[in-house]
This record gives C-alpha cells, structure tokens and sequence, in this order.
C-alpha cells in the first residue's frame, strides 16, 4: 500500500513541475522579445547622407544637364520645361522637410543671377559637362571652370556648400522607365568635391508631373528622412 500511495505522488508531483518549467520558460521568452523589440524601437536611425548640412548654408543649383534618346521621357525639345518643374519640385519638397531658410534654392538662384548678371554666369550652364561620366574623388578638387562659374552664385546667396544635379538620364524596364539623377555637393569655399549620389523615381510610362515631384522625393529623403 506505501509502495501505491508513493508511486502515486510521483505521478501527480512531476507533471506539475513541468508545466511550471514550461510558463517559466514561456515568460523569459515572452520577456527576451519585448526587450528586442523596445531595443529595435528606440534604437537610433541612421541620419540621411546630407542631414549633417541641414543647419548650413547650402544653395541647390538647377539641374544642369540631360542624357537621353529620342525615346526618353524627357527629350531636348522638353528638357527646360522638365527642368523648371524638377527645379521647383526639388525646392519645395526640402522645404516642406523643415529646412530652414539657410537653403537657397534654383528659383532664388535664377532670381539673384538676373539681379547680377554682369556679374554672374547662367546658373543653368555652369560647365558641367567636365563631370559627366567622369568618375568623383572626395575631397579633390572640382574643374576649375566649374568652380568658376559656380563661385559667384554662392558668393551671392552668402553659402558656402552646394547641391547640384548634375546630369539625369533614362533607364528602361519594358514599358515603364526610371529617371536617374546624379548629384554632387560641393565646398564652394574649398572648391571641392564633398558627397556624390543618385536618386532614381519611381516607373513611369509617361511623362507627368509626378517624375519630377517623385525625384524630388528622393533627395528631399537624402537631407531628411520622411
């Protein structure tokens, strides 16, 4: 009768013991998972490649060249009207990001080089085709008819960097087509070479306003994160 009664006790002892390894087991789990997931929420997220400039005074240049075939989106024959667009698209996206006013855009550019234009060369033809294709060193120095021409547009605007797209272009997926804008930011003052970059739309099919307002996007994304 001992040796039941024991036998007895074991069975009703042991499977309590397990179902309380098992809830202990379940809640360091349940634990271990919030404390990953408060980390990976409150970790901080990497800073966009140009919001270190946020706080300087930096002029965007307008878009100065255009790469494309007869059956781009864009063409020669439209290109100064795209520009404009791409122009304001880039300034008013930034701006709406929270940049302050130490940001000059191609609109105040253009404005402050018809106020200065014995002074001043076209914003819109500032030598760049030297770097079209032409492979970018930070650090080194930019041509010098391009920092020529550049200089006394900064010099006006009383900035020191400068972001300017450099040249757009198409790629081709099927139907659909992606434009591709190179960018530089440059040290007026040093007259070098400070980041390079592109930003490439979203597929398109045709020509609407929303190529330009989605590159826009895109280096709005490069000052601060959305």
């Amino acid at each position: 009768m001992t040796g039941t009664l024991r036998h007895t006790a074991l069975l009703v002892v042991f499977p309590l013991a397990a179902a309380a390894t098992v809830a202990a087991t379940a809640v360091a789990t349940a634990v271990a998972t919030a404390v990953a997931t408060a980390a990976v929420a409150q970790a901080p997220r990497p800073q966009p490649p140009l919001g270190a400039f946020v706080a300087q005074r930096v002029t965007v240049m307008p878009a100065q060249l255009l790469r494309a075939d007869t059956g781009s989106l864009v063409v020669p024959s439209t290109w100064a009207q795209f520009r404009r667009e791409l122009d304001d698209s880039i300034g008013a996206a930034i701006a709406e990001r929270g940049v302050n006013r130490k940001w000059a855009y191609a609109a105040d550019v253009a404005r402050a080089a018809k106020r200065n234009a014995a002074y001043v060369s076209d914003p819109y033809s500032l030598g760049a085709q030297q770097l079209r294709g032409a492979t970018i060193t930070l650090g080194e120095r930019i041509p010098d008819v391009f920092a020529s021409n550049l200089r006394p547009h900064i010099a006006i605007g009383d900035t020191r960097f400068a972001l300017i797209p450099i040249d757009l272009t198409f790629v081709r997926a099927g139907a659909d087509q992606r434009a591709v804008l190179r960018l530089v930011l440059v040290d007026g003052r040093a007259a070098t070479f400070v980041w390079e970059g592109e930003v490439t739309s979203d597929p398109v099919r045709a020509r609407t306003p929303a190529l330009a307002g989605s590159l826009a996007a895109r280096i709005a994304d490069l000052v601060i994160a959305p």
